[in-house]
């Protein structure tokens, strides 16, 4: 049986390689770490249902934004939860995003709600629900 602190150092190192992934722009990396029924819930954008709907919509996504900005993404934990084999992550992010072709850099924050599960010892994203703060801010370029 796996201790609550080994629950929440895994679900740490499980955000943690969701950050680098998606700062990698590696959907398949992303994907890695779903469930087979996961679900996002992004704004602007329709539900995505299903690993491969999700992973099908990580790579279009991550394509765009690797070929028009660079961006780094940063998620801070707030509260993580265990109970058996099901928990959630909740927190914020923070993204800069810089145009490649130019322009001003600009910041964006928002809150996030994973509802995880344990399948076979690991830890898997099943539900993904972002809440952006309103418009971005442009940052200075220092």
């Amino acid at each position: 049986m796996i201790s609550m602190h080994g629950d929440y150092a895994e679900i740490a190192a499980l955000r943690s390689a969701l950050a680098v992934a998606e700062n990698a722009f590696d959907a398949d990396a992303v994907t890695a770490h779903l469930t087979e029924d996961a679900v996002f819930m992004v704004p602007d954008y329709p539900v995505q249902e299903g690993r491969d709907a999700c992973a099908a919509f990580m790579r279009e996504a991550m394509g765009w934004l690797s070929a028009h900005v660079d961006r780094h993404i940063e998620y801070v934990s707030h509260e993580v939860v265990v109970l058996g084999d099901l928990g959630f992550d909740r927190g914020t992010f923070s993204f800069t995003v810089s145009p490649k072709s130019g322009g001003d850099r600009s910041q964006v924050t928002g809150k996030y709600f994973w509802l995880l599960r344990r399948e076979s010892g690991a830890w898997r994203v099943a539900r993904l629900a972002v809440v952006q703060d309103g418009d971005a801010e442009e940052v200075s370029a220092n």
